[in-house]
């Protein structure tokens, strides 16, 4: 674990003030925290954890209890699948085994992160402590894909959906972390509310050209010879997803355009609008849907070339066959 990014906002959150009663009152046994953004989940533990053990009850970051969990080293909190690979049942066996072990504080706190990557055994393994936990014993769910967990465990936990920030909110922030004005609003503008893909997409210095390229490749594609154009461009083909990501939300604020909603891609507001002006909102539906499609076909390891010819041709054809 580590010093918290998003400390403030986190404690501002929706989520947070849901589990302040549990905090000064009594926890439950179980929880499930459930957001697809992965890294925003594992800060909010983090916060979580320091709240529990904190000598104050107040996550004050500086007690030394706190600092155990910041340095990963408190004896009576543990992590599984920190990485967020698949988690088979030995890693479960693990958990319950040590949970049935007396605690130093009194509590012991286990948090499995992407708990959605469990297999089948796995859950079923965890199953049986939720149904019957040890005293003392707090186990946190994080989950990115909720609908891969089972029923029964679902049923034995408390569910808590983290926020989804609104664009202001995201865009401090970044301005706190000392991201300029413009690439703090790219951030926002991108982050479909989520923190930790906003601090990526602000780290990188390659996002602003993708939403450039995103921009140009709708409007300069009128004619088959722009897709041979586009056919070898190395943002396409080096950066597929994080292309198709992009192109998504330009399509979004589009479609915002055609509805008469504000965009929210407000750095580009101007551009979005203009380029709106050519599309019909059928053949922004449809495009955003062949993306999708196009997903799909990359997770199954479909030739990444042979995706983008298509898809480009596809979107060609229906901007002009939804005029």
């Amino acid at each position: 674990m580590s010093e918290l990014v998003f400390e403030d906002t986190l404690k501002n959150s929706r989520a947070y003030h849901l589990l302040s009663n549990d905090f000064r009152l009594e926890l439950g046994h179980a929880y499930m925290l459930v957001s697809p953004d992965d890294d925003t989940v594992k800060e909010f533990f983090t916060l979580i954890a320091t709240t529990i053990f904190c000598e104050t009850k107040s996550a004050c970051m500086h007690c030394n209890e706190c600092g155990k969990v910041l340095h990963g080293n408190h004896p009576d909190l543990a992590i599984v699948n920190a990485i967020g690979e698949n988690i088979k049942v030995e890693a479960i066996k693990d958990l319950t085994e040590d949970a049935g072990i007396k605690s130093f504080s009194g509590t012991k706190v286990y948090y499995i992160h992407r708990a959605d990557l469990m297999n089948t055994a796995a859950q079923n393994k965890l199953l049986k402590t939720l149904e019957e936990p040890p005293k003392g014993v707090v186990i946190f769910l994080g989950v990115s894909n909720e609908s891969a967990m089972l029923d029964t465990i679902k049923s034995r936990t408390r569910t808590v959906y983290l926020d989804i920030f609104d664009n202001d909110t995201v865009k401090n922030a970044m301005l706190d972390l000392g991201v300029g004005e413009d690439t703090a609003s790219l951030a926002a503008d991108c982050s479909e509310g989520m923190l930790g893909k906003a601090y990526k997409i602000a780290k990188s210095p390659d996002y602003a050209n993708l939403y450039t390229s995103a921009l140009s490749l709708l409007k300069g594609l009128s004619r088959s010879t722009d897709v041979v154009a586009l056919d070898h461009s190395p943002v396409l083909l080096k950066q597929t997803d994080e292309f198709l990501n992009v192109l998504s939300i330009v399509l979004r604020d589009m479609l915002a355009v055609k509805g008469n909603n504000p965009v929210l891609s407000r750095h580009v507001g101007l551009q979005i609008r203009t380029l709106a002006d050519g599309f019909s909102m059928k053949a922004i539906s449809e495009i955003i849907l062949l993306i999708n499609q196009a997903r799909r076909k990359l997770s199954l390891n479909v030739n990444v070339q042979a995706t983008i010819d298509s898809l480009l041709f596809s979107i060609l054809e229906a901007k002009y066959k939804w005029q």
